[in-house]
């Protein structure tokens, strides 16, 4: 059956059953049995062939088209987002889902219709569809859905965006993947030669935490026409894209979709709302009179709700069907734009129309800098208006540069339209109104504009405070006076907009002198007053130095350049970025290939087309439920009553379980770790304890259950929420260590010739994998199925018996793979096995609990926070005597994760001294107990150290980079652990790197940069790196079988693959000790069957050791197999030896065992080493600030593959990067509740957060003799050198900081945000000048 054949699906989100229909060619509705929801099958063309029987014609109006497959939603709620209807109603699970805040681009979507006004012209984009609402789809003509699905198959032929982000080893975990490949399509589906900038600008919305970006970008910019030489490959025919999974052909839109003409304009009176379809203007007004008492949404995008989330209406017309609404003229006075034009088109009208003012392109930066991409796409400037009038402590940028440029809106009703300015727009009652069009006008001769906005990041972040400023001058006798100021800010106050006493006072006055500027300054200082009235919300003295640096910002930009000091220009221009680029050296050894040969991951290929399965991926089993947990909001109180008969009675309700239903223990962390409750017994520890677990038939209906749970608290008392409060208090778990002492510490101290004591703090950090934690269990004859998305499946598994009373033989656990971890699911993954086990075990049913995004930052604990204190003795030169250091180290409401006394073997770092004492303090706060993150202790042991020396430089006026390299250790050195350095290479490493990317040169231009610049500084640092591998507690069984009919070999292994690589790490060396193709082998999922009693995949040392493990097998099966092959021909071919050996009745499989020497605990294997120089540089009036540079030389031994260690390298690094720069876990002081538990709030890394210059260099010739096949780790070792870009700003501040005589030691603690390091450069406005 050809294309031609037409398919309708009728779905419905949200009940417990409905009916299957399809629709052939001829309209005639095919129905099928009533089903449940979990029972649905994908809707494929080959599925719909079967039960065919009459039925009812389709709905016109309400057909959207999929891959080339039409559906029917007309009894479906038109509200649901595009992602869930797509996963789990179409079972197309390569489309994932994440945030539901259109902020992590994993949900991307490719969307295509005809042009509303060009007829015969498609629009394609991207649009992220976890927020974009189904029904919004019908008012687009002949509109198309294209999912990754659809792009290409593993099995057939790859896209080429496809395989070279596998090709370019830019998929590590491979959550993302199909994200990132959908943003490119459609850069290129509109420009198929798109230069390097275009490239780098798309991908603003799509996060990634494995890679680090760099690889991604490189695959991505591969097809730019600007290219480097050396990443550039074949542009490509972007019509070849297949859509069509019926016919593997390009589709040529057969379908017609969108409204109907002369159909009725409500298309949904249910599901409690009414929901409509305009198409002219005046039918939007009957629609408004219709419904006079009711506020109603009007849709473009909907991307609101990702703001402002459970905010419902009861009527919702989509707009979009109004020609009317996008038109778009340019006048004499300026170009009127009308509200259905998205921020997209907007921008592009206002570049295209740049010519005729140049606050065109200002306003078009501007609104670049507004959410990403793919919300710009389909958010509208008007909606955006629209949420500043609902709520007027939105941070609108429209609204802002609006009113700055002197906007005017139409409003329009029934009875005719009035224009106001964007200010006076707040006070219109909008009830039955509608904003139509605004009119931007052009700058006149004497104009001046422009707008700034000042973000945590420099990408989709909401702003700290944007301004927009417009003047207007008269000249009079050579002098430039201000005829008219206009001054706008937001997020100063929620009703701070127009600081009107200062632009009352700049009338008359002339620009170009100094009193001008001052008076001015100081006017605004008194009148800009910011509120305090969240933690989410930065310092206020932050942002009203921002609000008086960006009006100086302005100010100068109006001057000639000959009337602005040459050091002042620097201030007028924000930093520019330009696109990124990078190095990756390294070496490799043909001759031993597969060994250290660069190959992509075995299944990157796969994820490129999403065709790989993780845990909420797999189709769902008969009879499956969703569980979700309730979070208590307060934190250490007694649960006096739960309520959950509203719960227990909701549509879609199965059950909710609370403490007292736990058939066994109520623990989620088996003895001999402490308790750890599955759900509260009565007292609540942190705010985010689970205290009960809602069961549906959806994880919908699941997730409504919670919000309808009544819980009573008593015996409520003030959390510890700081570690202050915790010290202040003296809320200390005990340790079972008393710490370390070496020497007397003290004593060298008092007698050293200087001496210095401190405080350094480091944050936590949310470990942000893009798979949040989710497990599935399935109730079997034998026990119970779990497929978990654990590091650790025996501890897991011995979890999940526990809780359910169950040996633990009848729990069978997997893990198949991860979507990212870094050591969130170690133990912390136990609580989610436990939670969908005990559901299963109970309701004997298939029970999937799967944590959104807000559950799972406010449930499970994150990096440990750490307070140092220190005292140093030392010599003139900066020698270290002795060293003091206090770890207080926060484990939240449980020790069991406790980091602080294990990790001392990084405590030195390089660095040689005698004398030391390090004494370590456990805090017990009313937190979410932390646990591990990639890097534990040894991130933060490392920095206090590094810290420390930077201490001694500043208080000796020497250079840190000298004093550093005066105390590195040497070769036979002892460290503090007493274990002797016999291959030590730093001092080596060191001076080589300093020379080989000229330190010395490069100093010399920043120190006359920072001459020549007031407001703009750069610095540079460099830290060196010792890291310490012990194998203890790596326990692991390996098994490789060969089958005898074909040669081909399956092996198992007691890792998890999380996106580190290590099953084709694994594969390579199988393959190489038995010399045979990589694609002969086969790794099996990991499993407590396979591998039990295995130990967690962390610590950088899982890969190597099951490598190892296999190595061992694979040695057995050569000298078990070479008998038999001493007696056949050379040469014989592999297939034909296993044969002969099974003949031979051989045992084909080998397995080993990996365990460490029990009498080496702690004993380090081998170290090691690294050095990382970096260059910052800043913004000095912002805080702004961007890594310009990063050159790292890594001892990776001999990389088994360099490709996965260079990606582990730079994911690990810019991971980093984000915990020192960026990433802030912000608490409620009064709860303890995570308050920024989404994307909205917290920022981990973008795109355009990594060094510009990223250059990696594994050191050559350097095979590490105690390590596996002369390999060393890269999962963790080089993120502890990633302080470097902290310190590389701190000396960019410390400039700032001399120019005031204020260059004194100051700590810089992490994270350093933006906010942070403004404040730290002591930024004055009476130093402001011309």
């Amino acid at each position: 059956m050809e294309c031609l054949m037409l398919v309708i699906l009728t779905l419905q989100l949200l009940p417990q059953s409905q009916l299957l229909s399809v629709t052939n060619s001829e309209g005639k509705m095919l129905k099928t049995q009533p089903v449940l929801l979990s029972e649905m099958k994908a809707a494929t063309p080959l599925r719909r062939k079967k039960d065919k029987r009459k039925g009812s014609i389709a709905k016109p109006g309400y057909q959207i088209q999929v891959n080339g497959v039409l559906y029917d939603v007309s009894d479906t709620d038109p509200r649901t987002p595009l992602a869930p209807f797509l996963r789990f109603m179409l079972f197309l699970p390569g489309t994932k889902a994440m945030c539901f805040e259109s902020a992590c681009g994993c949900c991307a979507v490719l969307l295509e219709y005809d042009d509303p006004i060009n007829p015969g012209k498609k629009i394609v984009k991207s649009v992220n569809s976890c927020l974009y609402p189904v029904g919004a789809l019908l008012s687009l003509k002949n509109h198309q859905v294209i999912t990754i699905e659809a792009v290409s198959s593993f099995k057939e032929s790859l896209h080429t965006v496809q395989k070279r982000l596998a090709d370019y080893h830019g998929s590590q975990c491979g959550f993302c993947s199909p994200g990132f490949v959908i943003q490119m399509l459609a850069l290129l589906k509109n420009n198929q030669t798109p230069s390097v900038q275009e490239v780098e600008d798309v991908f603003d919305g799509n996060v990634c935490r494995c890679t680090g970006y760099r690889p991604i970008l490189d695959a991505m910019k591969s097809f730019a026409k600007d290219s480097d030489p050396s990443l550039q490959g074949s542009l490509i025919d972007i019509e070849d894209l297949k859509i069509c999974p019926m016919t593997n052909q390009p589709c040529d839109q057969k379908f017609t979709t969108g409204p109907v003409e002369g159909g009725n304009t409500l298309l949904y009176a249910k599901f409690g709302m009414k929901w409509y379809q305009p198409r002219t203007l005046e039918q939007l007004y009957d629609i408004l009179e219709e419904n006079p008492k009711e506020l109603a949404k009007l849709i473009n995008g909907d991307t609101s709700k990702g703001v402002y989330k459970g905010v419902y209406f009861d009527v919702n017309i989509d707009v979009k069907g109004i020609p009317e609404l996008y038109e778009v003229t340019m006048g004499p006075d300026g170009l009127k734009v009308f509200s259905n034009v998205t921020l997209t088109s907007l921008i592009d009208y206002l570049k295209l129309y740049s010519d005729q003012s140049p606050s065109y392109n200002a306003l078009a930066e501007h609104l670049l800098k507004i959410a990403n991409k793919s919300v710009q796409n389909i958010a509208g400037w008007a909606g955006n208006l629209m949420l500043k009038w609902y709520h007027r402590e939105f941070i609108s940028d429209v609204f802002v540069i609006f009113e700055a440029v002197g906007a005017k809106l139409t409003i329009g009703n029934r009875n005719g339209r009035e224009t106001y300015t964007p200010l006076e727009f707040l006070s219109v009652k909008m009830e039955g109104k509608v904003i139509l069009c605004v009119e931007i006008p052009k700058l006149k001769e004497n104009e001046a504009m422009n707008c700034y906005k000042v973000m945590p990041q420099t990408q989709n972040s909401q702003p700290y405070v944007s301004a927009g400023f417009w003047v207007q001058f008269k000249t009079s006798s050579g002098s430039k006076l201000v005829k008219s100021f206009s001054m706008v800010y937001t997020g100063i106050s929620d009703n701070f907009m127009h600081a009107s006493k200062t632009e009352e006072f700049l009338k008359g006055r002339d620009i170009t002198c100094n009193e001008t500027l001052q008076g001015a300054l100081a006017t605004l200082d008194k009148e800009v007053i910011p509120d305090d009235v969240s933690p989410l919300f930065a310092k206020p003295e932050y942002r009203k130095s921002l609000a008086l640096g960006l009006f100086y910002k302005f100010f100068l930009s109006l001057l000639d350049e000959s009337q602005v000091s040459p050091r002042n220009q620097s201030a007028i221009c924000p930093l520019k970025r330009p696109v990124s680029t990078g190095k990756q050296i390294f070496s490799s050894r043909e001759a031993i290939y597969p060994l250290t040969q660069p190959i992509p991951k075995l299944n990157s290929y796969k994820q490129a087309c999403g065709e790989i399965e993780y845990i909420n991926d797999i189709y769902p089993l008969s009879k499956e439920l969703f569980s979700v947990f309730c979070l208590s909001k307060v934190g250490n109180a007694t649960i006096d009553n739960i309520d959950i008969t509203r719960a227990e009675n909701w549509n879609g309700a199965v059950k909710v379980f609370l403490a007292k239903d736990i058939p066994g223990a109520n623990t989620f962390m088996p003895p001999p770790f402490q308790v750890e409750e599955i759900l509260s017994s009565g007292r609540v520890l942190y705010a985010g304890q689970p205290i009960a677990l809602c069961v549906g038939v959806s994880q919908h209906y699941a997730l409504e259950m919670v919000d309808v749970i009544d819980v009573t608290y008593k015996d409520q008392e003030p959390p510890i929420v700081t570690l202050d409060d915790a010290i202040e208090k003296n809320s200390f778990y005990p340790l079972p260590g008393k710490g370390l002492i070496v020497g007397d510490p003290a004593d060298a101290i008092s007698k050293s010739p200087h001496h210095i004591e401190g405080e350094v703090r480091a944050g936590e950090q949310y470990h942000f994998h893009m798979e949040t934690q989710v497990c599935r269990c399935t109730p079997t004859e034998d026990g119970l199925d779990v497929q978990a998305a654990s590091q650790w499946l025996d501890l897991a598994q011995q979890a999940v018996a526990g809780a359910c009373g169950l040996p633990v033989k009848d729990v069978n656990i997997t893990a198949k793979r991860l979507g990212g971890a870094y050591g969130a699911k170690v133990t912390r993954a136990n609580l989610v096995a436990c939670g969908s086990a005990l559901a299963a075990h109970l309701l004997k049913r298939p029970v999937q609990c799967m944590m959104d995004l807000a559950t799972n930052m406010k449930a499970v604990g994150k990096r440990h926070g750490y307070i140092f204190k220190y005292k140093v003795g030392f010599n003139d030169d900066g020698t270290l005597n002795g060293v003091i250091i206090t770890y207080y180290c926060d484990n939240g409401s449980s020790p069991n994760d406790d980091e602080v006394s294990t990790y001392f073997g990084f405590s030195d770092n390089a660095y040689k001294c005698k004398n030391w004492h390090l004494i370590p303090i456990a805090l017990k706060t009313n937190r979410a107990a932390h646990t591990w993150c990639r890097s534990p202790g040894s991130k933060p042991n490392i920095f206090v150290i590094e810290t420390i020396l930077e201490h001694v430089a500043k208080f000796l006026s020497l250079d840190p980079i000298n004093v550093k390299q005066k105390n590195l250790y040497a070769q036979g050195d002892i460290t503090p652990l007493g274990f002797d350095l016999p291959y030590c290479s730093i001092r080596d490493l060191y001076s080589t790197q300093l020379k080989k990317v000229d330190v010395t040169g490069r100093l010399q231009a920043i120190k006359k940069f920072n001459a020549d610049n007031r407001w703009k500084k750069k610095g540079l640092a460099v830290v060196p790196l010792k890291y310490c591998l012990d194998w203890t507690e790596g326990f692991y069984l390996c098994t490789v079988s060969i089958f005898a009919s074909d040669g081909s070999v399956i092996v198992t292994h007691g890792g998890v693959e999380i996106g580190q690589g290590i099953n084709t790490k694994v594969a390579q060396v199988c393959a190489y000790v038995l010399g045979i193709p990589v694609d002969l082998i086969s790794i099996k999922p990991t499993t407590a069957i396979s591998s039990p009693n295995a130990g967690t995949t962390g610590r950088s040392i899982t890969c190597e050791l099951n490598c190892l493990g296999v190595k061992n097998c694979c040695e057995i099966l050569k000298e078990r197999l070479s008998p038999v092959k001493a007696t056949l021909p050379p040469g014989t071919p592999w297939k034909d030896l296993v044969a002969a050996c099974f003949k031979a009745k051989m045992n084909l499989t080998a397995q080993y065992w990996v365990s460490p020497d029990p009498n080496s605990k702690g004993v380090p294997q081998y170290y090691s080493y690294g050095v990382t120089v970096a260059e910052a540089e800043l913004d000095v009036l912002t805080g702004e600030n961007q890594i310009n540079l990063v050159d790292m030389l890594f001892d990776c031994g001999e990389s088994i593959n360099p490709a996965i260690d260079i990606g582990q390298i730079e994911g690990a690094f810019v991971m980093g990067m984000g915990y020192w720069l960026m990433e802030k876990v912000i608490y409620d002081p009064d709860t303890g509740e995570v308050l920024n538990a989404g994307t909205w709030d917290y920022k981990p890394p973008f795109s355009k957060s990594i060094p510009i210059n990223f250059n990696i260099e594994l050191l050559k010739n350097a095979p590490n003799p105690m390590g596996v096949l002369r390999s060393k780790a890269s999962g963790e070792p080089p993120q502890c050198m990633s302080c470097v870009t902290l310190f590389a700003v701190k000396r960019a501040i410390e400039a700032a900081r001399q120019d005031i005589g204020k260059d004194f030691y100051f700590p810089l603690s992490g994270p350093a945000t933006v906010n942070e390091i403004q404040a730290n450069c002591l930024v004055d406005y009476k130093d402001f000048s011309i």
